[in-house]
């Protein structure tokens, strides 16, 4: 079976005089990438990395990331991505869990680690310290300067290691998911199947952390002899310029980052419409929201769900699906359908599957799943049927045409006087108000009724509106049990570094001197 070493390979010697990264006005070519990733690969595993002693990066998006993930998959070391928002506890963590050889960092957040709580590091590498003498922390461009350009690594499986992504850790500490050669083929291969249409002129924008979906698509793109364009972080200016100078023809965002192009102006709405396609994720997307980038963008628009453990696309929504509805934007709480190299279903408290129109827990299965949670075996266990079905922990609804409606994650439903209510339910009313610019519902604890909903809005402007005005307007528009009995206006939610909203966080306080977070 075909392996990503394989891949990197092929696309390196196929393609050596394009362009394959564009960082910040810099052009690298696949021949330079295939130089310095071979010489990388021969440093990192003479200083002890290798399948279950993974290179962890924690940096900004730019081109060594790049070069680090196509070292680690031609040398079959073990990679494993830290998102530059974690904090030095959380990092720590990581690279603890993960018994990580080699960090790839910078000085600056080197500086905010306890080097006397790090376990088993081997070597640190440093983007930014002169090139010049050795020791370590060392000097990244040392490293690869002394290693030998000749790379001689011994073939892998498909079921060799190839990386782990850890879970934002929305409930506490994160999981390790582990994906395999082939998992990492096979996802390739179901984003060209289902979601993307590239070749050797398409230029993916990288915009969101590489560390997550966004990063998923390097290869994606390399494996076609196209390029990837980074930018250090999201911002609509730069991302504009990436398409009008450097020929940005893709790209992936979640849903806030489409309504702050929206909202920067025409020049950044006309240069996304020139775009090939633009795949969105990661977070639902209101019915409102979805007309108005679609109003502002046009149809070359792709909704993907996955999950860090099921990369997406596990269901597509595809312009030839929203289009051909006299309502686009009536889809927009979908999904869309299982992508093709996908299984799907919905399946009762009992495992079993369900009818379609039930609502249950969505599974999925296919070769682009996790192989399991790293040094976890219990987790593990616990999100894989005996028939090897991976269990989302999304609550979901699959109608007759396929198509799969979201509730819920399972495990936020508030039970209110016996009653179920979705979170996600009332959260899209309410974001329906123009005064709310967003809002997460949670279950507080409630003497008489268990627990009753408590919403945490951020207003579009300071006082637009108030906690009563706010209730009252979501009279008619949704049952009297499923409202707020509690409206709380802050700033901005507390956010993971995928842009999940981290529930558990506004729970912390709402539960604060409870025993358990269900009364």
């Amino acid at each position: 079976m075909l392996t990503t070493q394989v891949l990197v390979e092929r696309c390196l010697s196929s393609f050596r005089d394009r362009v394959a990264v564009v960082d910040q006005g810099r052009r690298i070519t696949f021949g330079a990438l295939d130089d310095r990733s071979a010489r990388l690969a021969n440093a990192l595993l003479a200083h002890g990395a290798g399948p279950w002693r993974p290179v962890a990066v924690y940096l900004e998006n730019d081109v060594h990331f790049i070069e680090v993930d196509l070292a680690c998959m031609r040398a079959g070391i073990m990679r494993v991505g830290v998102s530059s928002r974690l904090s030095a506890e959380e990092c720590t963590f990581i690279l603890n869990h993960s018994r990580a050889a080699v960090l790839v960092t910078t000085s600056d957040k080197l500086e905010t680690l306890d080097r006397a709580h790090l376990d088993g590091l081997e070597m640190i590498a440093l983007i930014d310290k002169q090139n010049t003498g050795s020791g370590n922390p060392a000097s990244y461009e040392a490293l690869i300067k002394a290693a030998s350009s000749t790379l001689d690594a011994p073939r892998i499986g498909a079921d060799h290691p190839a990386y782990v992504l850890y879970t934002s850790g929305t409930t506490g500490r994160p999981k390790g998911a582990l994906h395999s050669q082939g998992s990492r083929v096979a996802s390739l291969v179901n984003m060209l199947a289902n979601e993307i249409t590239a070749d050797k002129n398409s230029a993916m924008i990288h915009a969101a952390a590489l560390t997550h979906g966004s990063g998923s698509k390097i290869l994606t793109f390399m494996a076609v002899g196209g390029s990837n364009i980074i930018l250090p972080k999201f911002d609509p200016g730069l991302f504009a310029r990436a398409i009008t100078e450097d020929g940005g023809t893709h790209s992936f965002a979640v849903p806030t980052m489409l309504q702050m192009l929206l909202d920067a102006g025409p020049e950044a709405a006309s240069a996304v419409k020139r775009m090939r396609q633009m795949s969105f994720g990661g977070a639902p997307i209101t019915n409102a929201a979805f007309q108005r980038v679609l109003d502002g963008f046009g149809n070359n628009l792709t909704q993907v769900y996955g999950t860090s453990e099921a990369p997406h696309p596990v269901t597509v929504l595809t312009p030839g699906d929203y289009m051909d509805e006299a309502d686009p934007s009536a889809l927009a709480n979908t999904a869309g359908r299982p992508a093709i190299g996908m299984e799907v279903a919905i399946i009762g408290d009992d495992g079993n599957e369900l009818p379609r129109g039930q609502e249950g827990e969505l599974v999925a299965r296919g070769a682009s799943i996790m192989k399991e949670y790293l040094h976890n075996p219990v987790a593990t266990a616990e999100v894989f049927t005996a028939d090897g079905w991976y269990k989302t922990g999304d609550v979901a609804v699959m109608d007759e045409a396929g198509f799969v409606r979201f509730r819920d994650r399972k495990r936020d439903m508030i039970i209110t006087g016996g009653l179920n209510v979705y979170p996600s339910e009332v959260e899209r009313v309410l974001a329906d108000n123009p005064t709310v610019r967003e809002v997460a519902v949670i279950g507080y604890p409630d003497d008489r009724w268990g627990e009753s909903v408590m919403a945490f809005v951020v207003p579009a402007r300071p006082g637009a509106i108030s906690e009563p005005e706010l209730i009252g307007w979501m009279e008619g528009r949704i049952a009297g049990y499923k409202k707020p009995r509690v409206i709380k206006f802050i700033d901005e939610l507390p956010k993971g570094t995928t842009g999940k909203v981290l529930k558990r966080v506004l729970r912390e306080s709402a539960w604060s001197g409870q025993a358990r977070r269900i009364n």
